[in-house]
């Protein structure tokens, strides 16, 4: 059966056209998200792992290894079994440090540019026998079912025609799947959802042609059983194919692919937003394989049935010519081709962002500052993408037509396998150098090479065919000798070399931030920056205006802070987000270089004191994944930071360089600062008032002060503050106990002033009763005068003296009645006390302070009322709601206290116009030391008594305010038992 060739290249053009719909489709989001987005979708696109060798070479590779071919799918489901130790910890680090490919990983784990482009390099020639095998197939396929591929089969025109064709086809639509724009997503979807559907497409077509071969070749299963029973010697070859060590290394060869392989690194990490998708695919991954690889076995079987003289590689499209099948026969081809474009497109547009990040970018950069750094990005990529496809075509013209799919694909395996050394370290040696891993890897290579490479491109013998053939294979088979030979050379040589030599500082720091179940543990240095404007301005002298700008500000989006942000932590955490940003566009090493140049540190990097605010943060996202002692650890420390955060004491912490550190709840209380607003600031940037009184206490050599006052908005406070001796488990830091001890100060002055009021009072009491008998003898004489004298202006003058000696008299009668405390038990508080006359007493005292603000007071209180209470006490009340109410009022202001009474209380109103009170203050009008009074001008206690001593005298106290339209005036309402006076 032959096809036209124009056919053939209808149906391919066809096919690529359809599957680049589709991911045209859900880039523009065309196809429903739930589609596209469903974890099956991302777990059929690994299925790009099922190259072109899957559909054609497998059979060859069962023919000659027997069930060895297994390890070819059990290798991968192998990794997927590994998932938590392994694939997960990998996708954590790429995808928060932005690492695109392998190289991008090794390159930033061990610090060097040299690691990353020796890596690209290695993996760019491990990658393109694999390449070499996608454009075989596609051409011996197109070959063989094209009438002008049997007229010209001999020549190989038609063959190199047809690949080179194919190839300048892939190049296009690799740029169009993958490079068409720079993006920041996470991931193609586009390129996800085709490759999803070419990994249908080709399982489908690998299903339906063996179910064709059992039932069309045979005529079913039973018959197939039949035919293997009578020829016994089909099934013994699949066992005595293969030693049992070759066995193992085959599985450690597939196993190494499935992160050391460049197309495959690229789906498991760089194409995958979500680590779900990875459970997912621990799964369904292994199912896939197990499905696709059903049909191997009977597809070869049914080829030896039949007599097939094409090699064994392509039984599975000579089945359906050989059935004359038309469907059958394009499905096995389209199948084919469609294995063979995903994976070049997809290893190519890894291979591309390689070799710009590590191999074009460190020795070429984009000239002058106006330059699209994006579009020149762009550019460069597409133009590696070509000449690495290029590449592939030249070595597939160079590749000897008589080795198999088998060997290709061994000598790109076992290349590939010489980073599977670096991998496992990357997660489990934090000791492992740049020196140690540049060794064994090239001391691997070159095995590779002369082993492998080289005698295949040259057409010669390898050497370990020979002599060093240390597991007496077959001559075909000598790449097993090759992988084991260099795997050991350079496991041994990385892990001695590493040894043996140092670990820089750097490097350390990258394995803290790479191994399982540890964070990134980045050092508090500083920038010399004062605010992140500064950060673009400097960027856009590397990266031009535009670019500059457009990565400033994305940072800040992510971090969701403000360009005018100031502080220390703030500005770390930006420049650490555009270093991380630059990484998925020029690759670690690049975007390290451009911010060490730009946004240096002026202080070591790697110094002895962490990032603590840094390592709260990630632990808080890092929580999920915490189990077993990690989690008991983490909720241990979480305990400890709860209850630092609710002590009843303001703590602070601050590093050397007085940034703030730690800033508890108690501490914002006191500050009225919060601690997410100046956490990780320096104390400059805390108010003038707390920022002078705390950086003055940290220079001090004191290690405790007491009553130290401020003036803060809230008025004059007092504190105690103390600081430990030196830093907490050797850091450079120090912590600061703040107490305010206010209150005590204020009750402290209170009671001082009441110690000297009581003295006045004793005081006046004696000075009273000196004063008493001067007064009484001018009152006789006076009252002597009005006996002994008929002259009126005489009997005036005398009505005069006696008048004022009263005054004298009663004044000093209220003085030493206030002087007296009262009762010492409230409750013996019985007496009557006649209100209109202890509100008089009050006034009278009152109007002996000359320097208060004029007012006038109208005592409106009914002349028959008398509570139950304490006459002093009582006084007290008044003096102190009176005072307060001549402050509050305005000068002439007029204050009404009025009394009435039912059956059971007396109601006593006192009513200003002053200013009011407002509402959200009327509950803490009866606190201690809450005052609205300026600083200086009252303590706060004065109503906080009036309360103590009503309540004890069993009556109530409210407020009101505002009393008028106006919004002015506060009435104060007393209600007191009532009591009938004694007669």
């Amino acid at each position: 059966m032959n096809f036209d060739i124009d056919g053939l290249f209808l149906i391919g053009i066809g096919y690529l056209m359809l599957l680049f719909a589709i991911a045209y489709a859900a880039e523009r989001q065309l196809l429903p998200d739930r589609l596209i987005r469903h974890p099956l979708i991302y777990v059929l696109s690994l299925g790009v792992y099922a190259s072109s060798f899957a559909v054609y070479g497998a059979v060859g590779f069962a023919q000659h290894y027997g069930y060895a071919f297994l390890n070819y799918y059990l290798g991968i489901s192998a990794a997927m079994v590994l998932l938590p130790i392994l694939l997960t910890p990998l996708h954590r680090i790429c995808k928060t440090y932005r690492l695109n490919s392998l190289a991008d990983l090794l390159s930033f784990r061990f610090r060097s540019q040299l690691v990353g482009s020796l890596a690209t390099l290695f993996l760019a020639a491990s990658i393109w026998p694999l390449l070499a095998i996608q454009i075989r197939t596609f051409a011996d396929s197109t070959s063989m079912l094209s009438s002008s591929g049997h007229l010209a089969f001999k020549g190989f025109h038609f063959k190199e025609l047809s690949a080179f064709g194919f190839c300048i086809i892939i190049t296009l639509f690799t740029i169009l799947f993958g490079s068409r724009s720079l993006t920041y997503k996470d991931s193609h979807r586009g390129l996800v959802v085709g490759l999803a559907f070419e990994s249908a497409v080709k399982l489908i077509a690998m299903l339906l042609i063996g179910a064709a071969a059992v039932w069309s070749i045979f005529g079913g299963l039973d018959e197939m059983q039949a035919w293997l029973t009578s020829r016994p010697e089909v099934l013994q070859a699949l066992t005595t194919n293969t030693q049992a060590d070759a066995h193992r290394l085959m599985l450690v060869m597939f196993f190494a692919a499935a992160v050391c392989m460049p197309h495959l690194f690229h789906m498991l990490f760089t194409e995958n937003p979500e680590s779900d998708n990875l459970h997912t695919a621990s799964w369904g991954m292994p199912l896939y394989l197990l499905l696709i690889s059903l049909p191997i076995l009977p597809i070869l079987w049914a080829g030896q049935a039949v007599g097939l003289t094409m090699p064994s590689d392509y039984f599975t499209l000579g089945v359906p010519l050989h059935i004359d099948n038309p469907f059958l026969v394009i499905a096995a081809y389209i199948g084919g081709m469609s294995a063979a474009s995903g994976v070049i497109i997809v290893a190519t547009l890894a291979l591309a962002s390689m070799c710009l990040n590590h191999l074009v970018l460190p020795v070429y950069r984009p000239p002058g500052q106006e330059v699209n750094i994006y579009r020149w990005l762009l550019w460069t990529r597409q133009l590696l993408i070509c000449a690495i496809i290029l590449v592939a075509f030249l070595f597939y013209e160079m590749v000897p037509e008589q080795e198999t799919l088998t060997d290709l694909l061994m000598i790109s395996l076992t290349g590939g396998a010489q980073f599977l050394p670096a991998v496992v370290a990357v997660l489990y040696w934090p000791s492992a150098n740049r020196t140690g891993f540049i060794s064994g890897l090239s001391t691997g290579f070159v095995v590779w090479f002369i082993g492998l490479l080289l005698p295949m491109l040259a057409g010669i013998e390898s050497i370990f065919s020979g002599p060093l053939n240390i597991f007496s294979l077959a001559a075909e088979q000598h790449w097993i000798t090759v992988a084991a030979t260099s795997l050991t050379l350079n496991a041994a040589v990385f892990v001695l070399v590493s040894l043996i030599s140092d670990t820089p500082a750097e490097e350390r720091s990258a394995a803290e931030a790479c191994t399982l179940d540890d964070l990134n543990r980045p050092s508090r240095a500083a920038l010399n920056l004062q605010d992140a404007r500064q950060m673009k301005l400097r960027l856009q002298q590397v990266l031009g205006e535009s670019a500059a700008n457009q990565e400033f500000h994305r940072a800040l989006e992510e971090l969701k802070l403000k360009e005018s942000e100031t502080r220390p932590y703030a500005l770390r955490r930006i420049r650490d987000r555009i270093e991380v940003n630059l990484s998925s566009l020029i690759g670690p090493s690049s975007a390290r270089r451009v911010i060490d140049r730009t946004l240096p540190y002026t202080e070591n990097i790697m110094g002895e004191s962490e990032d603590i605010n840094f390592i709260e943060e990630r632990l808080e996202h890092y929580q999920s994944h915490l189990t077993g002692l990690a989690a008991d650890l983490d909720s241990l420390r979480r305990y400890h930071r709860e209850t630092l955060e609710n002590l009843p004491i303001g703590v602070c912490a601050l590093g050397q360089d007085q940034e703030i550190l730690l800033w508890n709840m108690s501490m914002s209380d006191t500050t009225r600062i919060t601690g997410s607003d100046i956490t990780g600031s320096h104390l400059s940037g805390l108010p003038s008032a707390w920022a002078g009184l705390l950086q003055d206490f940290f220079i001090s050599e004191d290690l405790h002060w007491s009553k130290r006052s401020i003036d803060t908005d809230r008025g004059l406070r007092w504190l105690n503050l103390h600081k430990t001796e030196s830093g907490i488990m050797g850091r450079d830091e120090l912590i600061v106990v703040v107490e305010d001890v206010t209150e005590n100060q204020l009750l402290e002055n209170e009671l001082t002033h009441q110690e000297r009021l009581a003295s006045i009072g004793r005081l006046a009491a004696g000075v009273a009763h000196e004063i008493g008998n001067p007064v009484t003898g001018i009152a006789s004489l006076a009252q002597n005068l009005r006996y002994d004298t008929d002259n009126p202006e005489s009997l005036e003058t005398a009505s005069q003296i006696i008048k004022q000696t009263q005054r004298i008299t009663t004044i000093v009668r209220s003085l030493v009645n206030f002087a007296h405390t009262g009762r010492e038990d409230p409750t013996q508080a019985i007496e009557p006390v006649h209100i209109r006359a202890s509100v008089d007493e009050a006034l009278q005292l009152l109007n002996l302070d000359s320097t208060a603000h004029k007012v006038h007071f109208n005592n409106d209180c009914d002349d028959s009322i008398w509570v139950t209470g304490d006459t002093q006490r009582l006084l007290q009340v008044f003096i102190n709601i009176l005072s307060n109410a001549r402050d509050a009022s305005p000068l002439d202001g007029t204050i009404t206290i009025c009394a009435n009474a039912d059956q059971e209380r007396a109601h006593i109103t006192v009513t200003d116009q002053g200013h009011g009170i407002d509402s959200t203050l009327k509950d803490q009008i009866f606190e201690p030391f809450f005052t609205t009074k300026e600083p200086g001008k009252g303590t706060g206690l004065g109503l906080a008594l009036v309360y103590s001593i009503i309540r004890d005298l069993r009556g109530e106290i409210s407020i009101e305010s505002p009393v008028t339209e106006r919004g002015v005036g506060t009435r104060l309402h007393i209600y007191l038992p009532i009591i009938e006076p004694q007669q």
